[in-house]
This record gives C-alpha cells, structure tokens and sequence, in this order.
C-alpha cells in the first residue's frame, strides 16, 4: 500500500513551520500508525533529511503518551 502524509514540520518553536507531504511506499495493512511513521524515519535518514520527531512510550495504544493528532 503506498500512502500520502502531510506533516507539520517545525525545527523550533521560534522558527516558522509548514506542511510537507511525503509519499510512503511497502506499508502494509497490518502495521500501526507509529511503525508507518519508523518506515518514513527510516527513508528520510537514508535521504540525508531530518526524521519527523514524535514522542511514544509502550507502541501499544494504551498509555496515550504517542502525542499524534491523527
């Protein structure tokens, strides 16, 4: 499944933000929003870009502190 991804991106809160959109390839139907996000990290090191930061504790959806507006 290949899907498309805007995301804010801000390097500091004094800096100005703005969307980008990426494009994800190979994502499979069985993988969390947070591993999609890992396999988008994964090619933007690869591109020499800054990964998205996100927080996250357990990666299993209980404890809440994953900070994602979806």
């Amino acid at each position: 499944m290949k899907l498309t991804l805007r995301v804010w991106r801000q390097r500091n809160a004094e800096e100005p933000g703005a969307m980008a959109t990426y494009e994800v390839d190979d994502i499979s139907a069985d993988m969390s929003f947070l591993e999609m996000l890992d396999t988008l990290n994964e090619e933007l090191t690869l591109a020499g870009e800054e990964p998205v930061a996100f927080d996250h504790d357990c990666r299993e959806g209980i404890c809440g502190a994953c900070s994602l507006v979806i």
